[in-house]
C-alpha cells in the first residue's frame, strides 16, 4: 500500500497538535484495525485471563487513537467497559473499578485524578490490584505510589503509543509510523495509508527513541519521555 494514498475516512476525531490546539482527524476502518494488531502485541505481554475487565477513560473525539485500544480488549476476549477522561465522571471511574474487578484500567489524566480527588477518593485504593496505562500528565502522580502497577499511554497527535508489561518504554507500531528525534523531539511520518497523511510531523513531544530489542519480544520501537 502507499503510503501516499488516501484512504476513505469512516469518522472523524480530534488530536491535540504542539500548539496544544485541537485539530480533526480523519480516519479510516483500515487505520483502525492496524492500531487494533499493534495494541493487541502489546496487550499480550501482560498474560490477562479471558472474560477479565478492563476500563477506557476516554474522550468522545478520542475515537481515532483510542477505539483500537477497545477493539483490542475485546479481541483478547476482555470485557471493555468505559468512563469519561474528565473531572466530571470521576465518581463513575471509582464506582467502576469497585464494582467490576478491573484487571486494568487506560488512559487515566490528570483530570480523572482531580476528579477523584475533589471527591475523597484516594488514586492507590482506587487502582489498587490492577495495570494502569497513565497520561503523560497523570503518571508521575501515580507511579510515585509504589503499591500501583503503572505504565505509560504517550499521546504523540495522532498516534498513541503503549508500554508493555516489561516498563520500558511505550511501543509505537514500526508498521504504521516511521518515527524519529529532531533537537529531542518525536517526529511521526505515516509507512501506510491513511485518511490524513503525516510527514514529518513534530508531535511536540520530548523524548527519544528505542529500537533495541524488548525482552517482550516486540520489535516494535519504545519511546520514552525526557524528564
Amino acid at each position: 500500500m502507499n503510503s501516499e494514498t488516501t484512504l476513505s475516512p469512516m469518522s472523524v476525531g480530534r488530536y491535540t497538535n504542539a500548539e496544544g490546539l485541537p485539530t480533526p482527524l480523519p480516519y479510516s476502518s483500515e487505520e483502525a484495525e492496524r492500531a487494533r494488531r499493534a495494541i493487541t502485541r502489546v496487550l499480550n505481554t501482560f498474560h490477562f485471563r479471558t472474560g477479565s475487565n478492563i476500563m477506557i477513560t476516554a474522550l468522545f473525539h478520542e475515537g481515532a487513537q483510542l477505539m483500537p485500544l477497545e477493539r483490542a480488549i475485546m479481541s483478547y476476549g476482555m470485557v471493555a467497559v468505559s468512563a469519561d477522561s474528565s473531572p466530571y465522571d470521576a465518581k463513575r471511574v471509582e464506582s467502576i473499578t469497585r464494582r467490576f474487578q478491573l484487571a486494568g484500567a487506560a488512559g487515566i489524566s490528570a483530570d480523572t485524578l482531580t476528579g477523584l480527588e475533589q471527591l475523597g477518593f484516594n488514586p492507590e485504593d482506587v487502582f489498587a490490584n490492577m495495570v494502569v496505562w497513565a497520561r503523560s500528565d497523570a503518571y508521575e502522580q501515580l507511579k510515585a505510589i509504589p503499591s500501583l502497577d503503572v505504565y505509560h499511554l504517550i499521546e504523540l497527535g495522532p498516534a498513541v503509543a503503549i508500554e508493555c508489561s516489561h516498563g520500558s518504554g511505550a511501543h509505537i507500531d514500526r508498521f504504521e509510523w516511521k518515527t524519529e528525534e529532531q533537537d529531542g523531539e518525536i517526529v511521526l511520518t505515516n509507512r501506510l495509508a491513511r485518511s490524513t497523511p503525516f510527514q514529518h510531523y513534530k508531535t511536540g513531544v520530548k523524548g527519544r527513541i528505542l529500537h533495541d530489542a524488548c525482552q517482550c519480544g516486540n520489535a516494535d520501537p519504545r519511546i520514552e519521555l525526557n524528564p
